[in-house]
């Protein structure tokens, strides 16, 4: 396994997704533009590239890439839509939300960023062309990694009363069958003492 770009704090959280199918060029640039933004904004940003209604400015590789309308994106206006490579990004995002929310960070707030965003070369696949060509045709991946932080000090997220209150009403069957076996025995006991008072009483009687 690799080892992480950054060093994990209190208020960190990591998310992985090694070796995918996707162009490493155009992640470069995609993980240039979520760096230091919302985890909301990151992830409506994502589902407008895959709908078609943003693009993902090229500022490194852009050679040959036509201008897109509007104005200028991040200082350039050429673009593309890699609607591929943002489902990976969108999955990668969605798993780092999922491992905040199990570590106790409050996702639901707006100060929840993404503090870094490293892509890295992947494995790279060796695949025979199609109708007999002997040629090999090399396929590059990449890895994401996708860090989410959450800004100010470490408090886990408060539970809910409701929750409390059923977790407090839930018992297990255990404890449930020693409870009835409990009170069992004592309502033996009970009829134990009773026989006993009566007999003790007739013997007096007869006396």
């Amino acid at each position: 396994m690799k080892k992480s770009y950054y060093n994990l704090k209190g208020n960190d959280v990591l998310a992985k997704a090694y070796n995918c199918p996707i162009s490493m060029k155009f992640s470069i640039e995609l993980a240039r533009e979520i760096r230091d933004k919302p985890y909301k904004k990151v992830l409506k940003y994502l589902d407008d590239i895959i709908e078609l209604k943003r693009h993902v400015p090229l500022k490194r590789y852009n050679q040959d890439v036509a201008h897109r309308k509007g104005p200028a994106i991040s200082g350039v206006k050429s673009g593309r839509f890699p609607v591929k490579v943002a489902k990976y990004f969108k999955k990668v995002l969605l798993m780092a939300k999922s491992n905040a929310d199990y570590k106790g960070l409050d996702s639901d707030k707006k100060d929840l960023i993404v503090k870094g965003c490293v892509i890295s070369q992947g494995m790279k696949r060796y695949n025979f062309q199609t109708k007999g060509k002997r040629r090999l045709r090399r396929d590059q991946t990449a890895s994401i990694e996708i860090v989410l932080v959450q800004q100010g000090k470490f408090v886990k997220k408060a539970e809910k009363p409701a929750e409390k209150k059923t977790e407090a009403k839930k018992e297990s069957v255990e404890d449930k069958v020693e409870n009835k076996t409990q009170k069992e025995k004592v309502e033996e006991h009970k009829k134990t003492l009773a026989r006993e008072m009566q007999r003790s009483a007739k013997g007096i009687d007869k006396n």
